[in-house]
């Protein structure tokens, strides 16, 4: 059986550190005194002496490779090593606090004092563990006998695991996506000789069951010769080329060297089209070994492919670097829902109906969500639960987790811990820590690296602690352990599982009401409560470097008792307190010296009390200010913590700290105001060199500009995001303002210049007309974005086209530019303009008339994705777009013509590569009238455009003659406000819509709906069409039109005042939501109800919601031959008698939902609702004129009345004449009252 034990926390570069640092202080402390002499200096000899063999345990713990739940002294013995080497660092953490306290510690009065004084005494006490702790290791002849020289063996006992080709399941659920997508790529004709893809995810996921199902799927029949190896943890290059030629020749292979492995693989493989699957694949680090692998593989024929199963990301990415080509991967996440709930059904409910089991099947749902889609962990606890089909037992194994489910879980342990054992040393205290948070957590990666850091699982070295932090995080990324999603990052439940348990006696989180015992060997803790008991027997504990706490309770004594219990916490480094009843700061946290983070911010403290100033080694403090008095609650004495590195106060507030300059070690300075006066001007700005983000606000305050050479940005090489900010208050600049500039921002801009190093720039409210110097000089090449905001005197950009990192470039209300000339692209231009730019925005130059084209240059914007420009009505002269674009937007632009493409100049060697192009907006163009322009002439460039939008072009009076026929890729097409578009119906090519749109949305188009019959019948993937304020629409086209439109789900007609038809409507089977509003001729135009109906009327299109303005639309044809809708929603009934009784009656079985709102009449509704036998929810709102309920069918569960009378509101109360008809139902009642103005 495979354990999964509790790890040895302990750090084996921490111990060496923390011993290096103790005898340098011992030895000046204590050099030449009578305790020198009298042991300390042949303690310290041997502690030296015998290090070696300290750290060898240590790092020997850490790999695992000691079997140390079978040896009680050695694992008593590392515990108290850790207790030894954690008192060290807080007595060499106290000594320096008393340096930066101010506190000298002469040597001369060293020799009688430290008789008295309690820190030496600890010095010397931590010493003498050492000693003692050294004279043990005597006890473990074996174990150092067996480390020297060598390394053991790992006592877990993995073996390499093998895996065969054969599909060993009988089916793959929930896969049908991913299998397409490897197989499209195993299809895709590469013209390259090999082709790389890697399957990547989680243990257990099912990377090698679905390379298994595709190895012999039919699909696949298009390889000469198909080879499966299984790579596990070792990776030896001449094993594997074994492996490959074993599955070749089915025989027994040996070879004395590499090279003749490779050779003879070599032979086998010339001329042969080959797919090799690698599956379990680690290596991520040796490129050598993968160099020597891929050699023979090169000479496959061309088209050859190797796909990999990885549970990293970076593996996939060193494989692409070896082979030469882009990264192509899948990240295989969970099963869905639905799938993994089938799954788990399977093997929990085998030979089982799980109706019979409602009590199981719920807490099954509850063990299959936690269980997040992983099919391994899915089938091993569903069959374990099927052997004890009984709720205590289940209800356990929800309670504990899966890897605590001790009977039949090896295989998910085995599986979830390699990952584990797979990471550096130094990463997996980092992940252990990650056990301190709740399950589906969202991982902020700033604030765990910073909290890492804190509680010193990062190393010094050669790198700055949070650039290292940030690598560990990267890794742990890369290697699954963290998912990315948005802006944050999760954990997989079967992951967090493993860091709990391994973590069982450094770090603790309790969720709890009651009174609690902690250990007291925890380090680090995480505790929520709503109990104030829980908080008041909190005990002493001595150890405990972090606390997060999570407490809503409203008492009045919170602040005092949390200060209370703090006292006992005397080591922390990490204290996150978060309570919106706690108001008054507990002043016990002034006593916590060893405090590296605090983090108030989620309390309501006012003010921050004067002994936070006292913190010396306080490194992040996180504050926000909740009342207007925010300048009393900042201590002045904040400014003598000169390790501060992270100060958050919020709201700007980091502007009240007087002498901000003192704070050297300031990263992050944004939102600093200038002041003219002591503490707050500029210059406070002089010796901040360790600044990453600087932003300087109200630069207009400046009034002396030798203090701005002082603040010296050029000479902070940590810089990396400079804004500077000008604030102008209420002025404005309107078209035609001849106003003068202000050429003092420039003096004072160019003595800002920042260090070349800078990547992001801002530039907002500067007067100037020419930019500044340094800008101009193109000197910081390293600038990846570039923001000019609100500049409105700037008549001429800066060269910036020669930047080579350059990737956005923002310019914003610049409203005295009116040409962007050629001196935008650089002084010495050459042919590569912009070479790195992705993002443009051009917006709000009102003044721009012209944006001239380097028509000599031939790489033109080589790299640019998103070109926006907007906000020039005046700009008629536009350049050439660049072909490597994804997106454009031209919005309020004075074109009268849609700009060509950029060609490459003849002769040139440039590679273009594939055309992007995917999403074009035309938008409140004018002067625009006729599309037929050179834009749409370029069938290659428009070929991946998906989404059009052409909107608020009154003048515009053309489509192109072709149509968008050659935008094959096109799915969405919007036109709006078009109105004097002109379309001759009989003068329309094939495909004027290309065959691939799916969302049509036409609005207020002119002619264009009217030949909607010749639009159409091409377009089988339709799936929405909109059709509104159109008013020559007078009829939909016919059946034979109709009938072509077999994925139309959604069709919405609004506001078509002329419709009098739905024409063939009948024939959309497909359709799903039908829309009707405001088409009055409908319903004037509707037939009879007296034509009889028949069977073959009777539609088969079945409706998920019809939304109607009126209910007399139900009698129109073909809409009063439904029988088939699950939801009715009709607006605008002012007499419930317009309701077609027979309508409803025909709908009745299949009606799940009905909203009705508006009746304005005193009446009941019909009695037919109770035969309305499908019916779960009624909603009627603004029914001010209904005074009673009806009888309602035994199907309802919900009932919502929003608006009724007072007279229906007291029928329906608990004792009212109709709560014996509703109170078994879920039923809303709101605005009850007279009669309100009607939706």
């Amino acid at each position: 059986m495979v354990t999964t034990a509790v790890e040895v926390a302990i750090i084996g570069w921490f111990v060496s550190s923390t011993i290096s640092k103790l005898m340098d202080k011992a030895l000046s402390y204590y050099k030449g005194q009578k305790s020198w002499q009298s042991g300390m200096k042949a303690e310290l000899d041997r502690l030296q002496r015998f290090r070696p063999q300290i750290e060898t345990l240590v790092y020997a713990a850490e790999r695992g490779d000691l079997p140390i739940d079978r040896n009680p002294p050695l694992k008593e013995w590392l515990g108290q090593l850790r207790d030894a080497v954690e008192e060290a660092d807080n007595v060499l953490d106290e000594l320096e606090y008393r340096h930066l306290k101010g506190e000298k510690m002469v040597v001369k009065f060293v020799k009688r004092a430290s008789q008295q004084d309690d820190l030496l005494n600890r010095l010397r006490e931590v010493v003498k563990t050492f000693d003692d702790l050294v004279t043990s290791l005597s006890i473990f002849p074996q174990i150092l006998s067996r480390l020297d020289g060598c390394i053991a063996t790992n006592v877990w006992g993995y073996m390499d695991r093998e895996t065969g080709s054969l599909f060993t399941e009988t089916d793959l659920f929930g896969r049908e996506k991913e299998k397409q997508v490897v197989i499209h790529w195993l299809h895709c004709s590469d013209t390259t000789r090999i082709s790389v893809f890697s399957i990547v995810g989680v243990g257990g996921v099912g990377k090698t069951a679905l390379a298994q199902c595709l190895f012999d799927h039919k699909e696949v029949e298009c390889f000469e010769t198909k080879i499966w190896v299984c790579v596990s943890n070792t990776f030896e290059e001449k094993a594997i080329l074994t492996k490959i030629l074993e599955s070749l020749t089915k025989t027994k292979q040996e070879f004395d060297t590499l090279d003749a492995a490779q050779r003879t693989l070599m032979e086998k493989l010339l001329s042969q089209k080959f797919l090799l699957v690698l599956d379990d694949v680690w290596n991520d680090k040796e490129r050598s070994k993968w160099d020597k692998l891929m050699a023979p593989l090169r000479h496959g024929k061309v088209g050859s492919k190797i796909l990999l199963t990885t549970r990293m990301d970076s593996v996939a990415h060193i494989v692409a670097k070896v082979v030469g080509g882009p990264k192509m991967s899948l990240n295989l996440n969970g099963l869905e829902k639905r799938e993994n709930m089938l799954l788990f059904e399977k093997y929990a409910f085998a030979d089982f109906d799980p109706k019979n089991y409602p009590r199981l099947q719920s807490i099954g749902n509850e063990i299959a969500r936690k269980l997040r889609g992983i099919p391994l962990a899915v089938k091993t606890i569903g069959g374990m639960l099927n052997n004890k089909m009984e709720d205590e037992h289940w209800s356990n194994v929800l309670e504990e987790g899966a890897l605590n489910s001790y009977e039949g879980t090896d295989g998910i342990k085995a599986a979830i811990r390699l990952s584990y054992d797979h990471l550096l040393l130094e990463l997996k205290p980092c992940f252990r820590y990650c056990s301190l948070f709740p399950q589906d957590h969202e991982f902020n990666r700033e604030q765990l690296v910073d909290m890492w850091i804190s509680v010193s699982l990062v190393p010094h070295g050669e790198k700055r602690r949070e650039e290292l932090g940030n690598d560990f995080f990267e890794i742990l990324v890369q290697k699954s352990f963290f998912q990315p999603k948005a802006s944050y990052y999760i954990m997989h439940d079967l992951l967090h599982e493993l860091a709990q348990i391994l973590s069982t006696n450094e770090c603790l989180r309790v969720v709890t009401n009651n009174p609690i015992q902690i250990p007291q060997n925890i380090r680090h803790l995480s505790l929520t409560t709503d109990d104030i008991i829980v908080l008041k027997n909190l005990e002493e504990l001595k150890y405990l470097r972090t606390l997060l706490l999570y407490c809503d309770i409203e008492d009045v004594e919170l602040g005092c008792i949390i200060s209370n219990f703090l006292k006992g916490f005397k080591k922390l480094r990490h204290l996150d307190l978060s309570s919106k009843h706690l108001y008054n700061f507990p002043e016990s946290i002034g006593n916590l010296v060893h405090l590296r983070c605090l983090s108030i911010s989620k309390t309501k403290i006012r003010k921050l009390s004067p002994c936070v100033s006292t913190l010396y080694h306080l490194q992040i403090l996180k504050f926000k200010v909740f009342f207007r008095n925010s300048k009393a609650s900042i201590p002045s004495g904040i400014c003598n913590l000169s390790k501060l590195r992270k100060l958050d106060l919020g709201k700007n507030l980091i502007t009240e700290v007087p002498h901000i300059g003192k704070l050297t070690s300031l990263q992050c300075l944004t939102g600093y105001r200038v002041k003219e006066e002591l503490g707050y001007d500029i210059s406070e700005l002089e010796m901040m060199s360790e600044l990453h983000e600087l932003m300087i606000m109200d630069l207009e305050n400046v009034k002396r500009i030798e203090k701005v050479y002082k603040a010296k940005l050029s000479l902070k090489q940590h810089l990396h995001y400079v804004a500077l900010m000008w604030n102008r208050g209420s002025e404005t600049w309107t078209r035609g303002f001849t106003g003068e500039s202000n050429e003092s921002d420039k003096e004072v801009a160019d003595c800002l210049e920042p260090h070349p190093k800078v990547t992001h720039l801002i530039l907002c409210g500067y007067r100037s007309r020419n930019p500044p110097n340094w800008l101009e000089a193109g000197i910081h090449r390293n600038l990846a974005t570039i923001e000019l905001f609100d500049c409105n005197y700037l008549e001429r950009l800066p060269q910036l086209g020669q930047l080579p990192y350059l990737k956005t470039l923002t310019l914003l209300e610049i409203r005295a530019l009116k040409k962007i000339g050629l001196e935008f692209y650089g002084s010495c231009r050459s042919d590569n303009t912009f070479p790195a730019l992705e993002t443009l925005e051009l917006m709000e130059l009102t003044q721009l008339k012209e944006w001239a084209e380097d028509a000599q240059c031939d790489k033109w914007f080589p790299r640019l994705q998103k070109l926006d420009v907007r906000g020039s009505p005046q700009l008629e002269k536009f350049p050439p777009i660049p072909a490597s674009l994804k997106t454009l937007s031209l919005i309020s632009l004075g074109i009268t013509t849609l700009p060509k493409f950029k060609q490459q100049n003849e002769g040139s060697s440039t590679n273009e590569g594939p055309r992007f192009l995917s999403h074009v907006s035309i938008i409140e163009c004018s002067k625009l009238v006729s599309l037929n322009s050179r834009f749409f002439s370029y069938p290659e460039q428009l070929a991946s455009v998906e989404k059009l939008e052409i909107l608020n072009c009154f003048e515009l009076v053309r489509l192109p003659s072709e149509g968008f026929r050659d935008l094959i890729s096109l799915k969405s097409l919007w036109i709006e406000e078009c109105k004097k578009l002109l379309l001759m119906p009989m003068l329309l090519p094939k495909n004027f819509f290309p065959p691939s749109v799916q969302r049509v949305m036409l609005i207020s188009c002119g002619d264009l709906v009217a030949s909607l019959p010749q639009l159409l019948p091409n377009l089988c993937l339709i799936s929405f069409l909109k059709v509104q304020h159109c008013s020559k629409l007078i009829s939909l086209p016919s059946e034979n039109v109709l009938r072509c439109l077999i994925s139309l789900q959604e069709l919405e007609l609004k506001n078509c005042e002329n419709l009098k038809s739905l024409g063939g409507l009948a024939v959309i089977s497909s359709l799903k939501l039908l829309v009707i509003r405001k088409c009055p001729m409908l319903a004037i135009e509707s037939p009879s109800d007296s034509v009889e109906e028949s069977s073959r009327n009777r539609l088969s299109i079945a409706l998920d919601k019809l939304d109607i303005d009126r209910p007399e639309l139900l009698l129109v044809m073909p809409l009063r031959n439904l029988h088939l809708t699950k939801s009715v929603n009709i607006t605008n009934i002012h007499s419930l008698s317009a309701l077609p009784e027979r309508w409803l009656l025909r709908n009745g079985a299949s009606l799940h939902i009905m909203d009705l709102y508006g009746l304005a009449s005193v009446e009941t509704s019909p009695n037919s609702l109770q035969s309305l036998t499908g019916l779960r929810v009624l909603c009627l709102i603004n029914f001010f004129g209904l005074t009673r309920l009806p009888e309602l069918p035994t199907s309802l569960e919900v009932l919502d009345v929003g608006g009724c009378c007072e007279e229906l509101a007291e029928r329906l109360k608990d004792g009212g004449s109709d709560y014996d008809k509703v109170k078994h139902l879920d039923m809303r009642v709101y605005r009850v009252g007279p009669q309100h103005i009607l939706d």
